[in-house]
């Protein structure tokens, strides 16, 4: 867990056509809707939630900083 990002993790829903995918975002909260917004075609809209996620999937994304990365479920 050394590689774990320690900052505070985001979840955001990416959307577009009525389509939802949800992201973890290690970035400060206001960043965190860009950088998962860099990862997908053009189109999508991203939006910070209220979602948090537990320790144990923090865990298992093994975020760095800056790190982006898609959930396979909903936290």
């Amino acid at each position: 867990m050394a590689n774990t990002y320690a900052g505070g993790i985001y979840v955001v829903a990416a959307t577009k056509d009525g389509k939802t995918e949800y992201w973890a975002a290690a970035t400060p909260r206001a960043k965190a809707a860009s950088a998962v917004k860099e990862m997908l075609p053009p189109g999508w809209a991203c939006t910070v939630t209220d979602r948090h996620l537990t320790p144990d999937q923090v865990a298992e994304l093994n975020l760095r900083a800056n790190g982006v990365r898609k959930l396979k479920s909903l936290p």
